[in-house]
């Protein structure tokens, strides 16, 4: 990941100089690094379109990217996906396995998981961090 500063011209302010009491007019910057060179994905465009293509396995995925809670967190058992999907429970458990062994979700609790924050998150960069702290005692907590 590259960074850029962006240098913005604050104002002007008066300063008085510690060693020689000379009052001085100074010109007061600020500098703020941005990420660079990222590409923009708007994910809603993009599964639905996957959706549309068909595959059962992409409806699963659509369904638990629309109906995450802040915490990443996708409540509803399989049996229940299955029904609101209107697909068979063999192709919702395979799915989930697939998604759990490629790490972008784990299971909390029975009917419960958390989607890695790695993987989609909305909200704030100290929000993401603690759900991806979450995330992470929770994998190794399946692990064992």
């Amino acid at each position: 990941m590259n960074t850029r500063k962006k240098i913005k011209v604050v104002g002007t302010e008066t300063y008085i100089n510690q060693q020689t009491g000379e009052i001085q007019e100074m010109q007061v910057i600020s500098v703020e690094e941005r990420d660079a060179n990222f590409h923009k994905v708007w994910l809603g465009h993009i599964v639905q379109a996957l959706d549309m293509l068909g595959n059962k396995k992409i409806k699963v995925l659509n369904y638990i990217l629309q109906n995450l809670t802040e915490e990443n967190l996708f409540i509803m058992t399989q049996r229940q996906l299955a029904k609101n999907l209107e697909i068979s429970l063999d192709t919702v458990m395979s799915t989930m396995r697939i998604l759990q062994d490629a790490d972008f979700l784990t299971l909390v609790q029975s009917g419960v998981y958390r989607v890695s924050p790695n993987a989609i998150f909305k909200g704030g960069k100290t929000n993401r961090l603690n759900v991806l702290y979450k995330y992470m005692a929770e994998k190794d907590g399946e692990d064992e």
